[in-house]
Formats: structure tokens, sequence, C-alpha cells
């Protein structure tokens, strides 16, 4: 790193945080980019003050491994919107986002990032110009397009953590199974009603023995189910990609919101 940079940041940092004008200031002196600086910073022990409430729950140490870490969400309507959001925030330095869809009036009542005006855009497109906004240090791939898992999957090379917000079962189990075949991390999520699923590093086929159409067709999808999935799902992202608690591996989490229930199920793996 250049010397004066160093020297900037260090003398601009207070308490080990770098404000966010004091980034925008060596954005401009050193025509950085703001994902630069950020790198600069956490290579440095100093956390962009953005991150202060991630403190002491995430180390300036975890902070910086989150920055090089990639995640793809498969799927951009009401999962892979907020989970993108939410792991933007947290302050994932990549994402790779996937959605051949267009927001549609029947989004409205769930999709984060949906609103009047982007009724007949491409959701892909929208959540990646919303997440910039959020966190300009972001890098961010976005694809319009069905995500096929047998044929796209080499677009996930170098990808960290796949996230499942995929409507149809049938693709859910052959991206669990391709994850499985390449070793590369899976977190599995599913709601219908105010019932919800999640697994991570599991292939599915003891859910969706038969494929088919998933249950939220017939039962709908209430607003705060699927931000209590995403937030399911985004917690087992982390919690993964920092060896930290105990995630969903070899376990089924089962939800209800009606009934408060949650229940934990052991499942045996396929080898």
């Amino acid at each position: 790193m250049d010397k004066e940079k160093e020297k900037l940041l260090k003398k601009n940092s207070i308490d080990g945080f770098l404000s966010l004008a004091a980034h925008r200031a060596a954005v401009k002196a050193f025509a950085s980019t703001f994902r630069d600086v950020e790198r600069n910073a956490l290579d440095m022990g100093i956390v962009p003050l953005r991150y202060k409430r991630n403190q002491s729950t995430i180390s300036a140490a975890s902070q910086k491994k989150l920055f090089h870490t990639h995640v793809a969400i498969i799927g951009c309507g009401g999962l892979g919107g907020h989970i993108a959001e939410m792991l933007t925030r947290i302050g994932v330095g990549k994402l790779s986002l996937f959605d051949f869809d267009i927001f549609e009036e029947h989004n409205l009542n769930r999709q984060n990032f949906s609103n009047y005006e982007n009724i007949g855009k491409e959701k892909v497109m929208v959540v990646k110009e919303a997440l910039e906004k959020i966190n300009p240090s972001i890098e961010i791939a976005a694809f319009v397009k069905r995500f096929l898992p047998e044929q796209d999957f080499p677009l996930l090379a170098g990808v960290d953590v796949v996230v499942d917000a995929l409507d149809s079962p049938r693709t859910k189990l052959d991206l669990a199974q391709k994850c499985k075949e390449n070793e590369v991390s899976f977190v599995h999520g599913a709601i219908a009603g105010m019932s919800g699923q999640f697994t991570t590093n599991n292939t599915l086929e003891y859910l969706y023995p038969d494929g088919g159409s998933g249950a939220e067709i017939s039962v709908g999808n209430p607003s705060f189910s699927v931000t209590f999935a995403a937030s399911v799902q985004s917690a087992e992202v982390v919690k993964i990609t920092l060896g930290i608690g105990k995630s969903l591996e070899d376990e089924l989490l089962i939800t209800d919101l009606l009934e408060n229930e949650f229940i934990l199920i052991p499942i045996v793996p396929v080898r």
C-alpha cells in the first residue's frame, strides 16, 4: 500500500474506525475506488464506521474476511432480495446475483426493492443498483438469466457460498447436488405461508423426493415470513464463512411462526 495513503488512513481514523467523510477523502486524494480504500483500511485493522454496530459480534479480522468473501444468490425475489441487502450491509465484499424475472404487482407484498416505479424492471438489475447505493465498496456481478445448475455452475467459479433463494424444487435439488459435488458451501431456505425450512451443506432429496412445485403457490408468502427466512439464511452464510457458532449442517430447521414452533431435526448426510 502507498505510504501516503496508509498515513492518511491512520491519521483520519478514530478509535480504529474510518468515517465516511475520511473514506471519501482518501478516494479523492489517491484516485482510488471505495472498494480499494476499504481493503486498505481493513488490511491495517481499521474498520469503516459503517460496520461499527457489527462490533463485537464481528471482529475487525472477521470483517476483513467478510470483505474477501464471494457469495452467489440464486434468485433475487422475496428471499434473495432481502438476503442480498443483509449481506451487503454486514460487509460481504462480493456478490453474484442471478434472476431472469421482472418485478410485478404481486411482488409488492414482500419483495425487497419492489415498488410501483420498478414494476416491469429486471429484478437483478434493480437489486444491483440499490445495493451499490447501500455500500459502494461491494463488487456485484448481475446475471439476467434463469440459472440452470448443470450448465451454469461454471459461472460460480471462485464463489465461497451459494444461497438458494429459488422457487423451483427441481432446481433446488440440482443446485444442492452440484454444490456438494464441487465442495461449495450451500445454504438452503424455503417458505410457505408462515412456515419455513432451512439447512446447510446438504442435498435435498429427503425434502423434495419428487421435485414438483413449491407449497408457496397454494399458501402464499407474507412479508414477515420472507424477512425471517432471509435472516436465518444470512446468519448461516456469516457463520460458515467465519467459522463461528453452530451451523445447520446435518440438521434441518423447521419453523412455524403461526404456532411459534422451532424444530431441529438431525439428518443423515448423503456421502
